[in-house]
């Protein structure tokens, strides 16, 4: 049995939605391979029943003959056995099929979410992502299960054709003519399907990601009384959601209804004809039961074709849609791996050029914009979550650096930062940090929060800890940052949402705790700046007066007013 995932999912083909799926087809071949094998077998073997059948009433009790009648049984009886072991075979393959698909998906999907990292939410919803996840997936790896049924309903008609064609030459073009017209239909409902299908496949995504937008922020819907809207605006997208998930629906009972009335009047049709020519003395009964039994087993192989066509319209309007997430860039190119000697050099700087702020290799370095605005924005300037302006370290673009090697070493640190759902201890301590939690959690005055939970450091936290407040949220985001002890950490806010007690505990501990580290902290808290080395006022974008905390107090006016107005 082989395990999933594998090792190694391969480079994907996201020109479109047919090159992913036939990418997928490569690199899963032999199952492609084994489950077209055993499908053609397992559908055929089925097929040569009815002229078996029809062998053994024709010449075995047609004629009276026993011999004839126990050959033809012991052969019927041989058939069966191998159309057993066939279509275990077949399901097997298709299974393996349906797995591989998946993982597969998964694995890249995941993959490029990693790579787009802070890209992703500049370029796609939030509910795009989530509706990959669940329904395109399963939507692909549905196309995939019935691809060795398929290929096995094809073999299955064309051997039937052949023996039809062999017996009666009537008959033979009837079902020819039959399929054609039937196959003819499915490629038109196809068409529309498809279309209808992409229509709704859209309009899912939107309300997923309204769900997931609302979700996110109900607490502030609420604080400013918006429910009311934002439901509203829920409620019409999710009726027009609606109105085409009964446009997809009503093509859908089209194929249903095609599946099963179309089978039907075409086996009744071939018996009717059938019949004639017994009666004409055209044909045998036996050769008439075997057309009776051809003729109901067509609706078999039909039926097929027919959710064949459905699931391989979703999978490849599925596959379009991951075809297409699979194309986004990261808006941060490539650079070589290894960094230049002057960006690892003990004396290297990380600096701003647009602000002309400066960062020393140690110590504690408070930032206090006069304009809120500007703290997130050279924040992420910084450390390199937008490439405007033209952040160095050590005189060397930030955008000529290895982006794993620079986050490793330099960290931004936001409110907006997620905690994820999942046991507290493991989402509190990065790999191989495991030793530093306690004294990140003690420097982050998180102590009592993790006391206060009955479980303690093995408490599960809900996605986003919204079982926890904000500003126990805020400590613990700033207590994993702190366990991670990067070289240069950048933090915005960190105390804005707890009380003037546990403010002066974190301001005290986090000079003490980074000791050694390069840290800014960009904040208007005169409890956390009295702690800090050195002070930075920025207006306009632009420092104009670095300073201790109580130099600035006594002599720069605006930095008063801002620190003034960050104590209110």
């Amino acid at each position: 049995m082989k395990k999933y995932p594998v090792p190694d999912p391969g480079i994907p083909d996201n020109r479109s939605a047919a090159r992913y799926l036939l990418w997928l087809c490569r690199r899963q071949w032999q199952s492609v391979a084994s489950g077209a094998w055993w499908g053609v077998l397992w559908m055929v073997s089925l097929s040569l029943m009815p002229a078996v059948l029809g062998q053994a009433i024709g010449s075995g009790i047609a004629h009276k003959d026993a011999g004839e009648l126990l050959r033809w049984t012991m052969l019927a009886l041989l058939l069966t056995a191998f159309t057993i072991g066939a279509g275990l075979c077949r399901h097997r393959s298709a299974m393996a099929n349906v797995y591989a698909a998946e993982y597969r998906t998964v694995q890249v999907v995941t993959r490029h979410v990693v790579k787009l990292g802070a890209t992703l939410p500049k370029v796609v919803a939030g509910g795009e992502v989530a509706t990959i996840g669940s329904s395109d997936i399963m939507s692909i790896s549905g196309g995939f299960q019935n691809l060795s049924i398929t290929v096995g309903a094809v073999g299955a008609i064309c051997v039937v054709g052949v023996i039809m064609f062999s017996v009666s030459l009537p008959l033979g073009l009837t079902v020819f003519l039959g399929t054609a017209v039937l196959m003819a239909t499915t490629a038109y409902l196809t068409k529309v399907l498809h279309r209808r299908q992409s229509g709704y496949r859209s309009t899912q995504s939107q309300l997923t990601a309204m769900a997931v937008d609302i979700t996110a922020g109900l607490r502030v819907l609420r604080g400013i009384g918006g429910e009311r809207s934002f439901g509203r605006r829920y409620r019409e997208k999710s009726q027009s959601l609606r109105t085409a998930g009964e446009q997809v629906a009503r093509v859908q009972s089209w194929f249903d209804s095609m599946q099963v009335l179309a089978p039907k009047v075409f086996a009744t049709v071939v018996t009717w004809l059938a019949a004639t020519f017994v009666i004409k003395d055209e044909l045998s009964v036996g050769d008439m039961i075997t057309f009776y039994g051809y003729a109901t087993f067509l609706t078999l192989p039909l039926s097929v074709l027919g959710q064949a066509a459905n699931a391989m319209t979703g999978a490849y309007v599925a596959a379009g849609k991951v075809a297409g997430f699979l194309r986004l860039a990261p808006e941060f190119p490539m650079v070589p791996a290894d960094p230049p000697p002057a960006a690892t050099a003990a004396t290297a700087r990380l600096t701003d050029g647009r602000s002309k702020l400066s960062v020393p290799r140690t110590g504690l370095l408070g930032v206090v914009c006069a304009d809120a605005a500007d703290a997130d924005g050279l924040a992420r300037r910084l450390t390199r979550f937008t490439d405007s302006g033209s952040p160095a370290l050590g005189g060397v673009p930030l955008a000529e650096l290895p982006l794993p090697w620079l986050r490793k070493r330099i960290v931004l640190a936001r409110n907006e930062d997620t905690l994820f759902g999942g046991p507290l201890a493991r989402e509190l301590t990065p790999p191989g940090r495991e030793a530093d939690l306690a004294k990140a959690i003690h420097a982050s005055a998180a102590v009592d929060i993790i006391s206060g939970l009955d479980d303690g450091l093995e408490t599960v936290l809900e996605n986003g800890a919204k079982n926890l407040s904000t500003g126990q949220q805020q400590r613990l985001r700033l207590a994993r940052v702190l366990a991670a002890d990067p070289e240069t950490l950048v933090v915005v806010e960190p105390t804005s949402a707890v009380d003037a007690l546990t403010e002066a505990r974190i301001a005290e501990r986090l000079a003490e705790h980074r000791r050694g580290r390069s840290t800014v902290v960009f904040t208007s808290s005169a409890l956390v700046l009295d702690h800090t080395d050195r002070v930075c006022m920025v207006e306009d974008g632009v420092v104009t007066a670095v300073g201790t905390h109580r130099e600035l107090l006594a002599g720069c006016p605006a930095y008063r007013s801002v620190v003034d107005r960050g104590g209110e």
